[in-house]
């Protein structure tokens, strides 16, 4: 009996499911997630909570125009089972198959080679600064989670990139592991932020303009009735200047 999956064979065959289908298609992506690292070895839980994410990036944007940087890149095994993959995802880690990690060399779906960690940010900044110079118009997309947001070199990128202020989109999944579960202090305020149902709660991922993650993100300050505060930051109400 043929599945939904058996009909993706790139981006655009997710782009035209209906809400039914897409429901169907996560359920079978996890079912292939599921038997094949039992098989091969690799990242489960990762991944499992990376579905939804990887279906709706690839329904939304239009991949491989639009950039896709993963971080941890071993988040990106749904990623490969829907940008043209799914025939050799039996050898994925293997030798010879395919990589555990996005990998340019393999598929032009993979818009930069991550492993561990924490590179997404400055990568896709890169890429949005030689995207401008260069006169083009597409979107890069920094996806981040999974222990990738506890290194120093996310909140450079991030200071970075609200420093330039370039078109450049970050999405955050936080699903409180990284090896094990995450237990630096900011992580435990992040969740706060997402719970709380509130745009701002003063916590340290606050500063960087992530708030409830069903709302749009601010990256301004918005002090008084203006969209910027008089120090034309990009930060938020709580900028450490205003």
């Amino acid at each position: 009996m043929s599945t939904v999956l058996d009909g993706i064979n790139g981006p655009d065959d997710v782009k035209r499911l209906n809400k039914g289908e897409l429901s169907e298609l996560c359920s079978e992506l996890r079912e292939v997630l599921i038997g094949r690292v039992t098989d091969n070895g690799g990242h489960l839980a990762s991944n499992l909570g990376a579905v939804e994410l990887a279906v709706a990036l690839h329904r939304v944007f239009d991949s491989p125009k639009d950039k896709i940087i993963w971080d941890v890149g071993h988040q990106s095994y749904i990623h490969k089972l829907l940008t043209g993959r799914k025939q050799q995802f039996s050898s994925l880690r293997t030798f010879g198959g395919i990589s555990g990690f996005p990998d340019p060399d393999e598929s032009q779906y993979d818009s930069f080679s991550t492993g561990h960690a924490s590179t997404s940010i400055s990568a896709g900044l890169g890429m949005a600064i030689a995207r401008d110079l260069a006169g083009d118009d597409y979107n890069i997309i920094s996806v981040i989670g999974d222990g990738g947001l506890t290194g120093g070199m996310s909140f450079e990128a991030l200071n970075h990139a609200g420093h330039l202020s370039k078109n450049l989109i970050v999405v955050l999944t936080d699903n409180g592991m990284s090896i094990s579960p995450t237990v630096l202090l900011h992580w435990g305020q992040t969740g706060s932020v997402f719970a709380s149902g509130i745009e701002d709660d003063g916590s340290f991922l606050a500063c960087f303009g992530f708030f409830n993650c069903v709302r749009p993100v601010v990256l301004y300050c918005r002090r008084g009735s203006s969209s910027r505060c008089s120090r034309n930051c990009r930060w938020s109400k709580r900028c450490p200047q205003c």
